[in-house]
């Protein structure tokens, strides 16, 4: 067996699972296996035209909407945590505007466009960080302000303003670990094809529909509740949320 039919095996396993989570309802599962699939494919500089006609994977550019706003916690951590979620799976965040009954136009939803399995990943992905990242803050609000009092001098923020902060740091560290794994990546294999010509098909799918400007926001942080919020996002385990008992498979399937 060559190495090309050993990769092919290694996708016909990682697209068999992923069929199978699929039926059964776990998502946890079939996530993993579209993220290994992702994975794969970057791994070996590989495009749909290298697996057989009958194996090819059914991956076109397609759109996605989702809130723009999170119904947790408010701040700009939420736009922020897209983008970078968006930017390491190769897609594209836009924002949809609509005319309210004043005439004025209302930013109310963000449109995901990439590769299906790209935009697949990147909903679960934003789904399960912001509430994970939520969750963690929560419990570590009585830490900081045990630390604020004692250790730095300083009145503790409200657990709202808290959060807000919290959760930037989150996205911040989440976007270091993500710039370092991809380092690595880089080091390991040629990744540049497959992401200009995912870029290349997003412009295409994109050609026709008129883009604005984002408008940039900015938002005051405090620096003890960001600096907690990185170290979670640098050190959220993302293998042992999304792919729970999956991930010792795939794991096997990359070797």
């Amino acid at each position: 067996m060559t190495n090309k039919d050993k990769i092919l095996e290694k996708l016909r396993k990682l697209m068999n699972l992923k069929e199978s989570a699929l039926s059964l309802g776990n998502e946890g599962e079939a996530f993993a296996a579209a993220a290994g699939i992702t994975r794969l494919l970057i791994a070996y500089n590989l495009s749909e035209t290298d697996i057989p006609t009958q194996e090819r994977i059914e991956n076109p550019v397609v759109a996605e909407e989702i809130p723009f706003k999170p119904e947790i916690s408010s701040g700009i951590w939420y736009q922020s945590l897209i983008g970078v979620v968006c930017k390491y799976n190769m897609c594209r965040p836009l924002v949809v505007s609509t005319r309210k009954d004043n005439g004025r136009m209302s930013r109310d939803k963000f449109q995901i466009v990439g590769r299906k399995k790209n935009v697949e990943v990147v909903l679960y992905l934003v789904s399960f960080l912001s509430n994970r990242f939520y969750q963690i803050g929560k419990k570590e609000y009585p830490s900081y302000r045990h630390d604020c009092l004692f250790k730095f001098g300083r009145r503790p923020q409200s657990i709202a303003m808290y959060l807000r902060s919290y959760l930037c740091g989150c996205v911040s560290g989440l976007n270091d670990k993500f710039r370092s794994e991809e380092q690595q990546l880089k080091q390991e294999c040629d990744i540049t094809a497959l992401t200009l010509s995912t870029r290349t098909e997003i412009d295409y799918f994109l050609k026709d529909e008129k883009i604005g400007k984002p408008h940039k926001s900015s938002q005051n942080v405090d620096d003890i509740s960001a600096a907690n919020g990185y170290e979670t996002g640098r050190n959220v385990e993302i293998n042992k949320g999304i792919y729970a008992e999956s991930i010792g498979e795939d794991r096997r399937l990359m070797k």
